[in-house]
């Protein structure tokens, strides 16, 4: 069995490191929020946002439903592995000409660690919401707001929800984007992604062409 004592880390290559897992959490604030408690594991799907718009801020907000069993597992100070997915595909090896290669698969994801706290006073349960809302709502030419909700709905649901702050302890962010092939597999790539491949493999190849093609 592997030392209690080795550091839990993100297994990323030195050519896949990204540069800004920041801006990728902030791309991308869908994430898996996972904890264990009692030797059991909990994961709940939810938006996570930094809590401020501080470029170094160092931490993020959040909140799941308190009937979901993993709200009565949250406690103060307690370990937690925040998981964000970007855009993902399959990769054919159809597309490696140059450099022959076998089936791979493409990726953006940020494997945040931090400690987590639970925010039970219901005022600052409503700051998260506020602080979410904002901030998904930013892009909107008239963003909606808290106070914009039906007569009654926040006061009733507030209550239905369990909010949480986590402290970044570390990031790591990887982007595998066929860097390790050279220019006229990754060119056939893009092209193999948007020929062939969904709304993930098609972003994917947006990606990798404003990567390697900035002037095209």
């Amino acid at each position: 069995m592997p030392s209690p004592s080795l550091p839990a880390e993100m297994f990323v290559p030195p050519y896949y490191a990204a540069e800004d897992a920041r801006a990728l959490i902030r791309q991308y604030p869908f994430a898996n929020i996972i904890t264990a408690n009692q030797g059991a594991l909990f994961a709940t799907s939810t938006p996570l946002v930094f809590e401020t718009d501080a470029q170094d801020e160092q931490r993020l907000v959040g909140h799941i439903a308190l009937r979901n069993k993993h709200a009565e597992q949250l406690t103060a100070s307690q370990d937690a592995l925040a998981i964000f997915n970007g855009p993902n595909a399959y990769v054919s090896p159809r597309w490696y000409v140059d450099k022959p290669q076998v089936p791979t698969w493409n990726y953006q994801a940020v494997q945040l660690r931090g400690t987590l706290d639970p925010i039970l006073e219901p005022e600052r349960a409503l700051e998260v919401l506020t602080r979410t809302i904002s901030v998904m709502e930013a892009g909107a030419e008239n963003p909606w707001r808290v106070e914009d909700a039906p007569e009654g709905m926040t006061e009733l649901l507030l209550p239905r929800i369990r909010a949480f702050r986590i402290t970044i302890v570390s990031i790591q962010a990887a982007a595998k984007l066929s860097q390790a092939h050279p220019a006229s597999d990754r060119l056939r790539v893009i092209r193999g992604l948007l020929s062939e491949s969904d709304a993930d493999g098609r972003e994917l190849a947006r990606i990798m062409a404003q990567t390697y093609l900035p002037d095209a």
